[in-house]
């Protein structure tokens, strides 16, 4: 036995190796993959996010609508504000020019009025 060691030869270097040449090509199968049955609670649980995501989604444009309305309304009332400051500020102009002393002193002739310290009173309180 020990004579036949020396003849030993393993099968991956006895076979003969087979010329390679392009008439024999190799064929590739393409593996199909069957998709996965989802169980109840997978079904479940992809409704419930879609829910939520599609709730979010309707909220965010419904503040974002709301948020253009409150602004608009913001504009008008800070539009009235400015137009009611002016209207102050031409009357306040209005009654610093009729409360002037040459003023004052205009309409007290023409009423045949005079006008004296003695009965003045402070009314700035």
């Amino acid at each position: 036995m020990a004579q036949n060691a020396y003849r030993y030869q393993d099968l991956a270097t006895a076979l003969p190796e087979q010329p390679t040449t392009p008439s024999a090509k190799k064929v590739r199968t393409k593996k199909r993959y069957q998709a996965a049955v989802w169980t109840k609670r997978e079904r479940g649980l992809v409704i419930f996010m879609a829910s939520i995501v599609l709730l979010l989604m309707m909220g965010t444009v419904a503040t974002t609508v709301t948020m253009q309305r409150v602004d608009a309304q913001n504009e008008q009332i800070s539009q009235k504000v400015t137009n009611v400051k002016e209207e102050n500020d031409s009357y306040r102009g209005d009654i610093q020019s009729k409360t002037n002393r040459d003023n004052l002193e205009k309409v007290a002739q023409s009423a045949n009025m005079e006008q004296s310290t003695n009965n003045v009173r402070n009314v700035n309180q």
